[in-house]
């Protein structure tokens, strides 16, 4: 069963006509005879009266003419919603990224996107690791990934931005009067770590380790946005993307005094389509103005 024999199956209903909804859809009536008798062959059973002054619908015909209409609109739609997509007016993105970005650079930026392309929507996926999301966007399950630089070889990939990490304080610290602190003077603190699954803990162990430092750990988390909290009562020096750190406690934050920055790469297996680009273009904007 094709759309164009319910076009003609519609048109002959409305019009009443062989021969007028013939010339309607210049079509020769002949041709259109036969898709409608195909049609016929196809459901069991005859859907339209023929009579010498036009024709008239069948039982059959009058219900089958309902979901006729259903179908075509339906198929309307659906061919209006791809345009849409496809001009990034409409449609959704599925991408993924690692926690620490996901709570850092993508909630201003889908802020933003969604505030362009209102009847799109985002399905956000969260690693704990870069290793986890290069994996995940190997075997396609999702448009494309937002993270550290992927050590495969992807059809796209594309820098976003720097991101700088810094160390959580907590309130009445010496070191809070600095505008740097230096790794290496925290050696006798315990500090807040991350789960060693979280892409996260083997960071931190890098920093410790070009500061000749082994810091006991004081307690362990997943989410960067607790081990802010955690440093700032009191319970250790934690380390976090500068961007992940809410608003009211940023004036516990401090660089590095030997900077700690991380390169973001959007990458993908496939193009990317218009409105993850979209997206893209906001990441790049969050990541410019911190």
């Amino acid at each position: 069963m094709r759309l164009r024999q319910l076009e003609y199956f519609v048109a002959i209903a409305d019009l009443g006509s062989m021969r007028r909804a013939a010339e309607t859809l210049f079509v020769a009536q002949p041709s259109l005879s036969n898709q409608i008798a195909a049609l016929e062959r196809e459901v069991g059973g005859a859907l339209l009266h023929r009579q010498p002054r036009g024709v008239t619908l069948t039982p059959a015909g009058r219900v089958f003419l309902r979901e006729a209409r259903r179908t075509l609109a339906a198929a309307e739609r659906a061919k209006r919603s791809a345009s849409l997509a496809l001009g990034g007016e409409q449609g959704d993105v599925r991408f993924a990224t690692v926690l620490s970005v996901a709570a850092g650079l993508v909630p201003p930026a889908l802020l933003t996107w969604r505030g362009r392309h209102p009847e799109a929507h985002a399905y956000l996926h969260e690693y704990r690791s870069s290793q986890e999301l290069e994996r995940s966007t190997l075997q396609g399950l999702h448009d494309f990934a937002v993270g550290p630089k992927p050590t495969a070889v992807f059809e796209v990939t594309e820098f976003v931005g720097t991101e700088e990490f810094v160390v959580v304080l907590p309130e009445g610290d010496p070191l809070l009067d600095a505008a740097t602190v230096d790794i290496a003077t925290l050696g006798d603190r315990p500090w807040v770590r991350y789960d060693r699954e979280h892409g996260l803990s083997s960071t931190l162990d890098e920093v410790f380790a070009a500061a000749g430092i082994a810091p006991e750990g004081a307690a362990s988390t997943r989410q960067t946005d607790v081990a802010v909290r955690l440093a700032t009562v009191g319970l250790g020096p934690a380390l976090v993307p500068d961007n992940t750190v809410p608003p009211p406690f940023r004036r516990f934050a401090r660089s590095m005094s030997t900077p700690l920055l991380r390169e973001l790469y959007l990458y993908s297996p496939t193009p990317i389509p218009v409105l993850g680009r979209s997206l893209l273009t906001m990441l790049r904007r969050v990541c410019e103005k911190r």
